[in-house]
């Protein structure tokens, strides 16, 4: 499959900018990335939002009303191993976070399912509060709670003690609280959430933000019920418009951004004093579309957006390197905001296609982006099932 490869290589304290086309390598050139695989199936992946991994089986939920389970024991031959759609009852599936025998999927609602079997997938209990729980787009786990981004306006937050039986726990009004009109992604920091608004991707003029919610007290970290909760600190910049991705690693937190068709960002925030969130570093994003995609793998950044991968080295996150963009309207052809999510693992990224109803397996062909995203090799092989 012959790709677009802009390839940005770090040797020697140099910076080498090639342009290249096809088989780089005839030309003595790392290439960074090559496909590996396409899984396409308008059923099964139905506008495919995000990927999550565990163990050899991916679950990706499709915008258009849709779960598939993937067997990527060989990730150059991926297999579907089940699926549904359903347009009602899986309106809007957008994230998932696996947990062991279980998988909960964000949708309108909060969805438990049983996955012991990833062939048979049993659906246990489905929670609904159309008004607070919607369109939830991002979820993390602290403890026993789950946080969940609802792009209506709200943080839920879910008990998941007993995943096979969540309970709602309540949810905060971020448009009353830090006036975050549409929550897109939430992630941890110390006993705070961190939750991203793209604050309409552009189409306003306005800035976009980053909040920060104490959800747990200090030092004991015993939790605090969501009508306690505080709003510690926002950042609000222009550089975080579509700010729709956001992960943590250490006292940073790394923003993805999508602005349509305008030149977007990574943007790098420095949490050292949650008061005061401070933009550190803005790199910019090679696609007309996105970033819609972020995932961090041990010192790299990888993001996804329009038909482009980039590779961003953060061992010193105020002082990021972009390593690598790869575009490839071969796999992506419906361009736009196609590449969405992604995920790593031992040398392959994984990569949703929303509008061309896909998921991309991509070699990471490069020693040195593997080497820096070694750290995290074989975590999720730990996992069930």
């Amino acid at each position: 499959m012959r790709c677009l490869r802009i390839i940005h290589v770090l040797r020697h304290g140099a910076l080498f900018l090639p342009l290249l086309f096809g088989h780089a390598t005839a030309l003595g050139v790392e290439v960074a990335f090559s496909v590996a695989a396409v899984l396409r199936d308008d059923e099964a992946l139905d506008r495919p939002h995000d990927v999550e991994l565990q163990g050899n089986v991916a679950f990706v939920p499709g915008k258009g009303g849709s779960l598939a389970v993937v067997d990527v024991t060989d990730p150059e031959d991926p297999r579907i191993l089940w699926r549904r759609r359903d347009a009602e009852a899986l309106a809007d599936a957008e994230t998932v976070l696996p947990l062991g025998d279980y998988l909960l999927l964000g949708t309108n609602d909060l969805i438990s399912i049983d996955v012991t079997d990833p062939r048979a997938p049993r659906f246990l209990k489905t929670i609904s509060d159309r008004k607070r729980i919607s369109r939830i787009n991002g979820m993390v786990r602290l403890g026993n709670r789950l946080f969940a981004a609802s792009k209506d306006g709200w943080v839920d937050v879910f008990d998941v003690a007993d995943p096979a039986s969540p309970t709602f726990l309540g949810a905060l009004n971020t448009r009353e609280s830090g006036k975050l009109g549409s929550p897109h992604d939430i992630d941890l920091f110390d006993n705070h959430v961190v939750v991203v608004d793209p604050a309409g991707f552009g189409r306003r003029g306005l800035p976009g933000k980053v909040g920060l919610y104490r959800v747990a007290k200090p030092v004991t970290g015993e939790p605090l019920p969501v009508e306690a909760w505080p709003l510690v600190g926002v950042l609000v910049s222009h550089d975080l418009v579509g700010a729709n991705r956001v992960q943590v690693k250490g006292h940073y937190a790394f923003v993805g951004g999508s602005q349509g068709d305008k030149p977007s960002n990574a943007v790098t925030v420095d949490l050292s004093d949650p008061t005061r969130p401070v933009q550190a570093a803005v790199v910019p994003f090679s696609d007309t579309r996105g970033p819609n995609g972020l995932t961090i793998a041990g010192d790299v950044l990888f993001l996804a957006g329009g038909q482009t991968v980039e590779a961003i080295d953060v061992r010193y996150p105020a002082k990021p390197v972009k390593l690598a963009s790869y575009t490839c309207p071969e796999a992506f052809p419906a361009a736009r905001d196609s590449a969405h999510d992604l995920v790593y693992r031992n040398g392959y990224l994984y990569v949703t296609g929303q509008n061309d109803n896909c998921l991309c397996i991509l070699r990471v062909d490069s020693p040195l982006i593997r080497q820096l995203a070694a750290p995290q090799i074989d975590e999720a092989l730990e996992s069930k099932p």
